[in-house]
């Protein structure tokens, strides 16, 4: 490298300027709602069917019926944070697109529940 390059680019007559930070909050905001009305959807509908198992009669754990379901729920976020074009967003925007496909599933559930 050319001494006169490195002190004009790194010299005392240019101080060091941290990078510009993104405003991202109102994104994170919409993700983090989305995720708790996802997550309260999702722990009601478990809550219900829980009772529900229960009401039928002497249950013993969880019915095995349910993990398909709750694997399902867990692979698709993960699924999509492991997409290049995920992995290539900023930590709030991943949350909410995340989010959104979360909500969803958790929308369709209780509407199919209902």
């Amino acid at each position: 490298m050319n001494p006169d390059t490195y002190a004009k680019l790194y010299g005392p007559g240019h101080p060091a300027r941290p990078a510009p930070r993104r405003r991202e909050t109102g994104v994170a905001v919409v993700a983090g709602a989305l995720w708790a009305v996802a997550l309260l959807l999702l722990g009601c509908l478990g809550f219900l069917a829980l009772w529900a198992e229960a009401d039928s009669g002497p249950t013993e754990g969880i019915p095995l019926r349910w993990m398909p379901i709750c694997l399902a729920i867990a692979a698709v976020p993960t699924g999509l944070l492991c997409t290049p074009a995920v992995h290539r967003l900023s930590v709030p925007a991943r949350a909410l697109v995340t989010g959104l496909a979360t909500c969803a599933i958790a929308v369709g559930l209780v509407v199919s529940a209902a």
